[in-house]
């Protein structure tokens, strides 16, 4: 077996105990049929209104069952959707922005292909002919990556589970990164102990989407408007697992949960792809002046990830309340 299947079982394996074997049994066959591009570091995920040269920035590793011979390039496709009255109409197709070579790639830590993919708001307005005063706060800018393999497979969005494409894994090898147009906040909005209630009558699939869990602290996150706190998902591993981080952003005057959030590596009821948590059609409102109370509104089974527990895509609400 490969040095990189190796690797991944010592990782899972030395850090949990045999009921992790069947998760990992799912991560290397992504790896033996093909290849990812794992976020090995996520530096910034939004664009400041205030500020064409904030950035897109991400550093990604190529890995395949060659430990990185089989890269020969990825396509990056760049779309911009106006989620605004006034902008929905400035909305593009999916373009692409650039092919990165292999040869661009540089060796990183682990001997692995690695690149780091950095695009400004400014050269993204720029690319898809659009001037700051066109877009608006709560537009978004979406990149796809497809990485594309020397025996001529592709990969991209929809070929890989859950458990891969979400963030805070081994992996973290989405393919896809919502980069949100936002408002810059104080560093200390939205943060300190908040207790935290479900709001909804029947909450998540089966109870509560957080459990033991009556406080947290929310600090700020990767960018100016990105928030985390720690808590356990209802099917975490009792006794083994840590809480989990989970993510969101204040986006204007909404309140939106991150994409691709796991609810656990062994969150699943009778599949070996976790169930996987994501931003609802709606979202919790924000106050950029008080953010004394505030909901986060959210779904478990996000893009159909249900760890097969049957519920398919259920909505889950909570309230903070600062303590």
């Amino acid at each position: 077996m490969k040095k990189l299947l190796l690797l991944v079982l010592l990782i899972i394996i030395t850090s949990c105990d045999e009921g992790d074997i069947v998760s990992t049994e799912t991560i290397a066959e992504e790896i033996t049929r093909g290849a990812v591009l794992r976020t090995q570091e996520y530096i910034n995920n939004d664009y400041l209104i205030t500020d064409v040269q904030s950035d897109f920035h991400v550093v990604i590793e190529e890995q395949d069952l060659e430990d990185g011979d089989l890269l020969d390039e990825v396509e990056v496709y760049i779309q911009y959707i106006g989620n605004t009255s006034v902008t929905e109409a400035l909305s593009t197709q999916e373009v692409l922005y650039d092919v990165i070579p292999a040869s661009d790639f540089y060796e990183g830590e682990f001997g692995l292909p690695r690149y780091e993919l950095n695009i400004s708001f400014q050269e993204a307005l720029s690319f898809v002919d659009l001037q700051l005063s066109d877009v608006a706060v709560k537009d978004q800018f979406i990149y796809r990556l497809n990485l594309k393999l020397t025996d001529g497979r592709n990969f991209t969005t929809g070929t890989s589970s859950s458990i891969i494409i979400a963030y805070d894994t081994f992996y973290s090898s989405p393919f896809l990164y919502t980069i949100n147009v936002v408002s810059p906040i104080d560093d200390t909005a939205y943060t300190g102990v908040y207790a935290v209630e479900s709001i909804l009558d029947g909450p998540g699939p089966d109870g509560e989407t957080f459990v033991d869990c009556y406080t947290v602290e929310i600090t700020k996150g990767r960018s100016n408007t990105t928030r985390q706190f720690y808590a356990w998902h209802w099917r975490y591993h009792r006794g083994i697992e840590q809480k989990r981080r989970w993510e969101f952003n204040v986006v204007g005057d909404e309140i939106v949960f991150g994409k691709n959030q796991l609810s656990s590596p062994e969150g699943y009821c009778s599949s070996t792809a976790p169930i996987l948590l994501g931003p609802d059609t709606e979202n919790g409102s924000a106050d950029i002046v008080d953010d004394t109370v505030f909901e986060l509104w959210f779904v478990e089974g996000y893009l159909n990830f249900d760890g097969g527990c049957g519920f398919n895509t259920a909505p889950s609400r909570y309230r903070f309340t600062k303590q």
